[in-house]
């Protein structure tokens, strides 16, 4: 042990890290895994310095009210990586635009009412050179509500003009294999 007061934190900063691939990763059991047969779904990695990334996987299990989707590019982190309080839960922030298909863009806004959404959504820094300019976002609180059940934050901007929809949430839940 080195007596630096900043290695207990870095511990900790590293359990957290750690904690927070496993919420994203969804490690739990996979079909076909649990006996070892077969290979294991990939991960969804969160890091400390976020990437971009273009798997659709993760995005489809945790919003699976967007269907189908065409294409997706969405970031993950770890949120409150510098306090230096008592370990406890961690907050994972995911980001993304989200391409939708012909049939799921007429679908969503057809099932849904959206009305005309306040400014340019909110997203991760590194999604923001990544939401379309000049468009008409649209958001709907009975979408909202239908995706997170109630149970985490999130927010959801459409543009079904271009298909895209940005959406920014804290802690979604994995569901559905």
């Amino acid at each position: 042990m080195t007596g630096r007061p900043s290695d207990g934190r870095s511990v900790l900063r590293q359990v957290a890290v750690a904690v927070a691939v496993v919420a994203l990763s969804g490690c739990g059991r996979h079909p076909g895994v649990a006996d070892g047969a077969g290979p294991r779904e990939p991960t969804a990695v969160v890091s400390a310095a976020p990437a971009i990334r273009r798997d659709e996987e993760p995005v489809r299990q945790r919003f699976p009210e967007l269907g189908d989707v065409a294409g997706v590019e969405w970031t993950g982190e770890v949120l409150g990586g510098g306090r230096s309080s008592a370990p406890g839960p961690t907050d994972v922030r995911m980001s993304g635009v989200v391409r939708l298909t012909d049939a799921d863009a007429s679908r969503l806004s057809e099932e849904y009412v959206w009305q005309d959404g306040p400014g340019t959504p909110v997203v991760s820094s590194l999604l923001r050179p990544r939401v379309p300019e000049s468009t008409r976002w649209q958001t709907s609180a009975d979408f909202t509500a239908d995706v997170t059940r109630g149970r985490y934050s999130a927010t959801f901007h459409a543009d079904f003009g271009r298909r895209v929809i940005v959406f920014d949430a804290v802690n979604p839940e994995r569901r559905g294999d």
